[in-house]
């Protein structure tokens, strides 16, 4: 799946620039992603890793224009191809999700509406943006369902997504985001539901996907080997900001920061000795950072020092590896 991609800044098929995203609560203001920057090239695979809770997700729905009502993007830009998300209507969003930008969720039942068939929902998708007849529509979305491998996609039409397990929904969503070509998917764990047969498969279809329409996509996930298989270029995530960037090979033969290094060591690998013991990163994702001025994994690192109190600011260490770290240096050479 992963494909050459250029450095020229004609190529950028979407560019956050500064994305901060906030939520009001009960407790009041919360600050979600701080400073969020980064881009995505034509034809590019960009992964993003990172535990629960650090900002993965939220940075994703604020590029669709879904965040919740409690959510709004007080900083920054979202450039696609070229035009700010952020100043568009609704009217104006719609007519570009869909279509050209798409996402696969990780929540497949909240996604899907409930009170219509599935036939109703993913018809509806292709006669907007791809294929105004409702006869031939159908037959596009039968094919579709067959290649995300569900049997007898006539019947799953008929079907409301209540009616499906968990995986089957899953399929029916990545169907969908695919249906009309789109330029840049998001896919939001995308195999979680499937067994890992089935990942394989959806995986290929995706790469095929992309390599033939010369398709964009963000994958976040938790499967650091999928990561390997399929990313370009990875982004590590911590605590609502982006802490190490690098293409995917970089990153995983020379890790910087303490908690990207944390990752790859709780991961099992298929040529691992029988001996080697997984770690483990203690602690937890700190929930509230707003006023966090110094490093934000600084309770949870093993390479701590005084001068973490100081601000972290992103720096390219090597061409193209970027890092939030004082001490990144020294952590290559230990």
């Amino acid at each position: 799946m992963k494909t050459e991609v250029t450095n020229n800044s004609q190529d950028l098929i979407l560019s956050v620039e500064g994305l901060t995203v906030c939520f009001t609560g009960d407790t009041g203001k919360r600050t979600v992603t701080d400073g969020i920057t980064f881009a995505v090239r034509q034809g590019e695979t960009l992964g993003i890793v990172g535990e629960s809770g650090c900002g993965k997700s939220v940075t994703s729905l604020a590029v669709m224009g879904l965040l919740p009502k409690n959510g709004r993007a007080e900083q920054g830009k979202i450039l696609f191809r070229g035009a700010d998300l952020l100043m568009m209507s609704e009217k104006e969003l719609d007519e570009i999700r869909g279509a050209d930008l798409t996402m696969v969720f990780q929540d497949a039942l909240a996604a899907l509406n409930p009170v219509f068939t599935v036939g109703n929902q993913l018809v509806e998708v292709i006669r907007k943006h791809r294929e105004k007849d409702k006869k031939k529509a159908r037959a596009i979305a039968e094919r579709i369902l067959a290649e995300v491998g569900l049997p007898d996609p006539a019947q799953v039409l008929k079907k409301y997504p209540g009616e499906l397990s968990g995986g089957q929904r899953q399929r029916v969503m990545i169907g969908m985001a695919l249906a009309c070509g789109p330029k840049l998917l998001i896919a939001d764990e995308p195999t979680t539901a499937l067994d890992v047969t089935i990942q394989a498969q959806i995986m290929d279809l995706i790469g095929r996907v992309a390599a033939e329409e010369d398709m964009s996509m963000i994958l976040i996930t938790h499967d650091i080997g999928l990561v390997a298989q399929t990313a370009d270029r990875v982004l590590v995530m911590y605590a609502g900001q982006i802490i190490e960037e690098a293409p995917v090979r970089e990153l995983f033969h020379h890790p910087l920061h303490p908690y990207t290094q944390g990752l790859l060591a709780s991961a099992p690998g298929l040529l691992d000795a029988q001996e080697r013991r997984l770690a483990s990163i203690p602690g937890m994702v700190p929930e509230d950072y707003s006023d966090m001025t110094g490093c934000r994994f600084f309770d949870r690192c093993p390479k701590k020092c005084r001068q973490c109190h100081e601000a972290q600011e992103r720096r390219e260490v090597t061409p193209g590896h970027f890092v939030r770290c004082l001490r990144a240096e020294e952590a290559d050479h230990e």
